[in-house]
């Protein structure tokens, strides 16, 4: 280790740095660097890195922003291959900062050095003593933590030896210049000492290498994440519907959840997930979770976080009811949740001789216990204090034999009682936040699902995009635009590019005149909608460029006219050239089932996404759509039908019957395969498309070029 900029003061990191790896016996040598040379700490002190009388391995570089790029070079000539950069004054602080990050990692990769940061808070490695993070007395343990923040790093590792946990490894990951999170991902998942990979992410630089890499890592160990700016809007410009619902937020979200990633929303919840999954058995799929308290109150507010986290509950066979009424009397409740309502306040072997009967359903997967247990000597008498150390053995025995998990919730938490660090020494999480505790026993069914149907996760682990053969000509409709300088296609191309790949597009005749309207119009029986087709507005319906229930050819003539100037004075009122090539006519469909979106965008962190969604005009009143990361399975596409924002209006309601989830999967993946085969899409969106009961059909379909921002939104 050479520790560049060391420093005889205290309050410095050249001198915090050299310390902790002092104290925590680091194995190496350890070779400070400073110009006026002398000894710290009783290591020499060389005065430069040519006069090292060694080529270390790796180098803290504990100096100014600017004088970072000149030490790697330095560096490099001696033979160093790995950097720490803890300074601040990179991206972070603005279009300078950014061009001298861009220049130290020029200069590592010249110079064939891996940089960790700039602006990392340092790394850890307790089974080696490496300490450069300048904090003293953390213990080694089982966890993984990989930050983007200093401060919640720290506080992780100190809740952690709290619990009586440790860590691994720590990287506090800065702004991933050089190494980056997946590449963390990669090490820790054959780290031999590390149980579970704990991450606070604002954001990553190459994200849908973290998916991929995660998406196999998450099959050997848990990975937990918290992510930082959920609610940040405007990271990129809301083009169409399609970007304007489906935002940075939801996109992660629905990431980590194909790669196998379990996130959490708060800083407290992120050790007891990970302590619970790299402690206990993830709970079967298919199985529920039972909750067993000694109060209604708890076990009401319990059941209802588990429902609002989509947490399946056991339910308890008629056998097993009728064993706990026999148990805990006629006072009890013993349906899930269970409640004692006071049968083991004077005697605690009755919570375990209830948890036991609870564990033998073999409906249920694991058990979230709520209430005052562990505190019971504490509210009631001071001889409970053996009974309830005793039930804590049992219990421990009834969950290793159960091999599902438990989570504890008690009021007592803090107090530590001996019945309460039983259970924690035995991998059994205990905590005073009924909250967490949800969170916890809901981490472990959806990790339990994650296992039981790793078919998307292997799917993005193993996916490499297509793209278009680079022999294989461009296509004329993408050609034309291109030659016009367009970055959105007008509709009759979209509609030809998506009906290739077997999207069904609703019958339409491309009119370039109001005579030739009227004519269509007439060759169709009953009434005819006429839309704009226009290369520079894109949101026809907002311009007036929409005309419905139009009957005839005189009316169809006239509605031709009328919305070709409409959309030239929208456009004309925001400064552009309307461009209308004419209007679509096409027969009116009957009421749909529902109307919905189907997208396929490149989010730029994750890659191409298809997006699901309330369809219609007003679809941005709605909350977030469904969001899956390209590839998707057909069953993972279905899965998207039934998510709540979309699944009870394809249920059939007020009389209608349901949509046939069948066309709508298949209209998806054909969606999904027309933005595959034409890498020149940035963004391909059809809304609305109706869904009926034997069909879907696409009525309105718009796609966009590269990622830059159309005409007129």
């Amino acid at each position: 280790m050479a520790v560049i900029g060391a420093s005889r003061s205290a309050k410095k990191r050249g001198f915090q740095v050299v310390r902790a790896l002092q104290r925590a016996g680091f194995g190496g040598g350890v070779y400070p660097v400073h110009p006026e040379g002398g000894e710290i700490l009783g290591f020499p002190v060389a005065t430069s890195i040519d006069r090292l009388d060694d080529s270390p391995d790796l180098a803290f570089i504990a100096t100014r922003a600017e004088t970072v790029p000149g030490i790697l070079e330095q560096c490099g000539e001696a033979g160093i291959r790995g950097a720490v950069v803890p300074a601040v004054g990179f991206r972070e602080s603005g279009p300078e900062g950014e061009a001298l990050e861009r220049k130290i990692a020029a200069v590592a990769k010249g110079n064939g050095i891996r940089v960790v940061g700039p602006n990392t808070s340092g790394v850890l490695n307790t089974a080696i003593g490496l300490n450069l993070v300048g904090a003293d007395g953390i213990p080694a343990g089982g966890l993984a933590i990989i930050a983007q923040s200093g401060n919640i790093g720290l506080a992780l590792m100190t809740e952690a030896a709290s619990f009586g946990r440790g860590v691994s490894v720590y990287v506090g990951i800065g702004n991933e210049c050089d190494v980056a999170f997946h590449e963390c991902l990669e090490y820790l998942a054959d780290e031999s000492h590390t149980q579970a990979i704990l991450m606070y992410v604002e954001g990553f630089r190459d994200g849908r290498r973290f998916i991929e890499t995660a998406s196999r890592v998450s099959r050997k160990k848990p990975i937990v994440v918290l992510r930082g700016g959920r609610r940040e809007s405007g990271r990129e410009a809301a083009r169409s519907h399609t970007g304007a619902v489906a935002g940075a937020y939801p996109v992660f979200r629905a990431a980590m959840r194909q790669a196998g990633v379990i996130e959490v929303e708060r800083t407290d919840e992120l050790l007891p997930v990970g302590m619970t999954l790299a402690e206990q058995p993830p709970i079967p799929s298919g199985a529920g979770v039972a909750v067993l308290a000694d109060g209604g109150g708890h076990a009401t507010l319990a059941a209802d976080a588990l429902s609002a986290l989509d947490v399946p509950r056991a339910e308890l066979s008629q056998k097993t009811r009728d064993r706990l009424r026999s148990l805990l009397g006629p006072a009890a409740s013993v349906r899930n949740p269970v409640d004692l309502a006071g049968a083991a306040d004077t005697s605690p072997e009755v919570f375990t001789a209830t948890l036991k009967m609870i564990y033998d359903d073999p409906a249920v997967g694991g058990v979230l216990t709520a209430g005052l247990f562990g505190g019971y000597a504490i509210r009631f008498a001071e001889e409970l204090a053996e009974p309830e150390s005793d039930a804590a053995s049992a219990m421990i025995e009834i969950v290793r034999e159960a091999r599902r998990p438990l989570v504890v919730h008690t009021l007592f938490a803090t107090h530590r009682t001996e019945a309460l660090e039983r259970l924690l020494a035995a991998g059994i999480m205990v905590v005073d936040s009924l909250e967490v505790a949800v969170c916890a026993i809901a981490s472990a069914s959806l990790c339990g699902q994650v296992l039981g149907d790793g078919s998307s996760a292997d799917l993005i682990a193993s996916w490499t995009p297509r793209g278009r053969d680079s022999s294989a000509p461009e296509s004329p409709v993408i050609a034309a635009a291109r030659t016009e300088g367009r970055t959105v296609l007008t509709e009759p191309e979209a509609r030809e590019l998506a009906a290739a790949t077997g999207v069904p597009v609703v019958a339409a005749t491309w009119c370039r005149t109001p005579e030739e309207a009227a004519r269509a119009a007439d060759d169709i029986d009953g009434p005819v909608a006429v839309r704009v087709v226009s290369a520079t507005v894109s949101h026809k319906t907002e311009a007036g460029g929409v005309a419905l229930d139009v009957i005839g050819g005189q009316a169809a003539s006239e509605a031709y006219t009328r919305i070709v100037a409409a959309v030239r004075a929208y456009a004309a009122s925001r400064g552009l050239e309307p461009d209308v090539r004419g209007a679509l006519v096409s027969a009116m469909l009957e009421p749909p089932v529902a109307e919905l979106l189907i997208g396929v965008r490149r989010d730029p962190e994750f890659g191409p996404v298809v997006v699901v969604g309330p369809g219609g005009v007003a679809v941005e009143l709605y909350g977030d759509p469904a969001i899956r990361v390209l590839p998707v399975t057909a069953s993972e596409v279905a899965t998207m039908f039934s998510d709540p924002s979309v699944g009870p209006i394809l249920g059939g309601y007020r009389g209608r019957p349901p949509a046939h989830h069948a066309t709508l999967v298949d209209l998806a993946l054909s969606l999904a395969a027309c933005f595959e085969s034409h890498p020149e899409i940035s963004e391909i969106e059809v809304n609305p498309v109706f869904a009926y009961s034997d069909r879907a059909v696409a009525v309105d379909i718009r796609a966009f070029l590269d990622a830059s921002t159309p005409f007129c939104s």
